[in-house]
């Protein structure tokens, strides 16, 4: 039992290295990359595309997963504790939408807390229901996001308006302008008026959340009520089957620049394709390195997972925004893939240092203390 928590813990920790290096991209340009980004050298434009075609998308199914799969875990522990589930569930949705909302306000603003906080909100639900069940409604909802791929990637400029002066803003705004410029605190709205605008974004935030996270959750629900990491030696062979999916994957991804109709399905199906790889290929390399250190390293990290992405934010915004080193668009696609490799090799180094003494970080600690604020221990 401890092995198969220790993979999943492992996984959670290597899923971060994908977010960082996807999220590199939003850290230094933000915007730009939708309006005037351009490549101007070969490293660049193989860096630009290592990032789209072998990472952007492929991790956040990896994350979605072990989400799902923790959170039966989660329902299982307390049900061992005879402790009531749907409480603690509900403020561990809570929680994770309240503390994205800090994210946004006071770090940045590509936060992905209050997508999996609002996503558990229904997900919750299906947590009692037939391994069968989960999967027939993770095709459902995957299915269900296909048309929205369909759409004129333009039409997402629609919903970003006067893009020059928000990046301005980054490039040399102090803390307190970047803050207003994300929150808009300089609106004159009534306090009733915010509120039910806040009720509407909470209730349009959690469907979208439902269809985007919901396939990749369903599924991890799904592995955790089969026991799919117990005894998983025994699973070798289907693992290395599994990891096939990666050169199918990347086929699929290499679409991301055709015109031809459907190309984005592709990706988007390349995508999952190559998370189910890279799942599969971890774990017969985490079986293969058994208890060395750098599995325990991976461990210890994804028991960190929330500290540990809060403090990728600080940190990357810290480098780039105009209150910090002021280095926004200034690195390039190439170096920025270095940094955030470097900067995840010393999270690692961190996160092993804080395991082997302490069993939590900060924001895990915060947010259990929230999660069993009126359960018995």
């Amino acid at each position: 039992m401890q092995k198969r928590i220790e993979l999943v813990d492992a996984l959670r920790g290597f899923s971060l290295l994908g977010i960082l290096i996807a999220n590199m991209l939003y850290f230094q340009y933000d915007q730009l990359i939708y309006d005037d980004f351009h490549l101007t050298n070969w490293w660049e434009t193989i860096a630009y595309y290592f990032t789209k075609i072998f990472v952007e998308g492929s991790f956040f199914p990896i994350f979605g997963f072990i989400f799902g799969y923790s959170i039966i875990l989660f329902v299982r522990s307390l049900e061992n504790r005879e402790l009531s589930t749907k409480g603690p569930l509900f403020r561990r949705a809570i929680g994770l939408i309240i503390l994205g909302f800090i994210h946004i306000v006071f770090i940045w603003d590509g936060d992905i807390l209050i997508i999996y906080g609002s996503g558990l909100l229904i997900l919750m639900y299906f947590i009692k229901r037939e391994v069968k069940t989960m999967f027939i409604w993770a095709i459902v909802l995957f299915v269900c996001t296909m048309p929205f791929l369909l759409m004129k990637s333009d039409n997402l400029s629609l919903i970003l308006p006067n893009s020059e002066a928000m990046i301005e803003v980054l490039k040399n705004g102090t803390y307190f302008e970047v803050i207003n410029n994300r929150v808009g605190l300089e609106m004159d709205i009534s306090f009733i008026t915010l509120m039910i605008v806040l009720c509407f974004v909470v209730v349009f935030l959690t469907i979208i959340s439902f269809l985007v996270i919901g396939p990749f959750v369903l599924i991890g629900m799904a592995a955790a009520k089969i026991d799919f990491f117990k005894n998983i030696e025994e699973k070798i062979g289907l693992l290395k089957r599994l990891t096939l999916l990666i050169p199918a994957g990347l086929v699929c991804k290499a679409f991301i620049e055709s015109e031809i109709f459907g190309g984005k399905i592709l990706y988007n199906l390349g995508s999952t394709m190559l998370a189910i790889g890279f799942i599969a290929a971890f774990a017969v390399a985490f079986i293969s390195m058994k208890q060395s250190k750098l599995t325990q390293a991976f461990a210890h990290l994804g028991r960190l997972s929330l500290t540990s992405y809060l403090m990728q934010s600080i940190i990357c915004t810290t480098i780039f925004y105009g209150y910090g080193f002021g280095l926004f668009g200034k690195v390039g696609v190439f170096l920025g893939l270095v940094l955030a490799v470097i900067i995840y090799v010393l999270q690692l180094f961190v996160a092993n240092w804080y395991g082997q003494r302490y069993s939590k970080g900060p924001a895990e600690w915060l947010l259990r203390k929230f999660v069993y604020l009126s359960e018995r221990r």
